[in-house]
C-alpha cells in the first residue's frame, strides 16, 4: 500500500473537473481518475486567476482558477496566508492536493507561484505529450486481448505498470477483478482477528495472497461493517 509522497502531475482543468473523485481509506491517497485513465492526486496547474475571496476574521479563501479548458477552486482552510500578494488577473503555476466537499472536487494549495505568460505555451506542450501518451496507451491495451492486470503488466514491459492499472480502473476499458474465493476470506478474516488489529501491509505479508485481492477483501469488509479502521490503513473486527 502507498506510503509515500505523490509527485504533482501536470493537468489541464478540464481533465480534473470531468474526472470521477475515488475516495480511500487508510494509506491510499484519493484520486481523480480521468477519462485518460490517469490518477490525479497531487496536481500542478498552470491557470489564471478570476476570482478571489477571503472570508473576514476567518481562516477561510478561495481563488478560481481558469486555464482555458475549466474552471476549478483553490481553497485554504488553515491560513490564508498562501494567498497574499495574488490578486484577480494573475497567472499562477500551482501544486497541490485534489480534495472533495459536497461533490466538488478543488485544490488544496501547497505551492503558488506566480507565472511569466511565456510559461503558456511549454505547458500547452506539455499536457498535449501527456494526452498523446495516453491515447497511446489506451490504443495499445484494446488491442489486445486480455483485460488481467498481471497479464498485462508482462505483454507491456516497457511499461509502467502504474500506468495499466490505471487504464484498466478507468472507464474507457472492462475491469477483470480477481476472483476471490472463500477460503481467502477466511484465512484474512483469521488473520485480523488473531492480530486484534493489523495494517494492510502485514496482511499480504501474512496471507501470501496478491495485494489486490487483499484489498478487495479488506473493502468488503469494511462495507459491510464487518471490520472497521481505529486508525488511517488497521483494520480491526468489530
Amino acid at each position: 500500500m502507498e506510503t509515500r509522497r505523490i509527485t504533482s502531475k501536470k493537468a489541464s482543468i478540464e481533465e480534473i473537473v470531468n474526472g470521477k473523485f475515488v475516495k480511500k481509506t487508510g494509506f491510499e491517497s484519493s484520486y481523480v481518475l480521468t477519462d485518460l485513465g490517469r490518477k490525479l492526486s497531487r496536481v500542478r496547474i498552470l491557470a489564471l486567476i478570476v476570482d478571489k475571496y477571503i472570508k473576514d476574521g476567518s481562516n477561510y479563501g478561495a481563488i478560481t482558477l481558469d486555464d482555458g479548458t475549466e474552471t476549478v477552486r483553490c481553497k485554504v482552510f488553515v491560513s490564508v496566508k498562501i494567498f497574499d500578494n495574488l490578486t484577480k488577473g494573475d497567472l499562477v503555476d500551482i501544486f497541490g492536493k485534489l480534495k472533495e466537499y459536497n461533490d466538488e472536487v478543488y485544490i488544496m494549495p501547497e505551492i503558488i507561484r506566480k507565472a511569466d505568460s511565456n510559461l503558456e505555451a511549454l505547458r500547452l506542450l506539455e499536457i498535449e505529450q501527456v494526452h498523446k501518451y495516453q491515447n497511446e496507451l489506451i490504443n495499445k491495451i484494446k488491442s489486445l486481448e486480455t483485460r488481467d492486470v498481471n497479464e498485462l503488466k508482462i505483454l507491456l514491459k516497457d511499461l509502467k505498470g502504474e500506468d495499466i492499472e490505471s487504464i484498466i480502473e478507468s472507464e474507457c476499458l472492462e475491469i477483470v477483478k480477481p476472483e476471490v474465493k472463500l477460503n481467502e476470506k477466511d484465512t484474512i478474516m483469521n488473520i485480523i482477528k488473531e492480530n486484534d488489529g493489523i495494517d494492510y501491509l502485514s496482511i499480504i505479508q501474512k496471507s501470501g495472497f496478491d495485494e489486490n485481492v487483499v484489498d478487495q477483501i479488506v473493502q468488503d469488509f469494511l462495507e459491510k461493517r464487518i471490520c472497521f479502521e481505529p486508525s488511517p490503513g488497521v483494520i480491526k473486527v468489530l
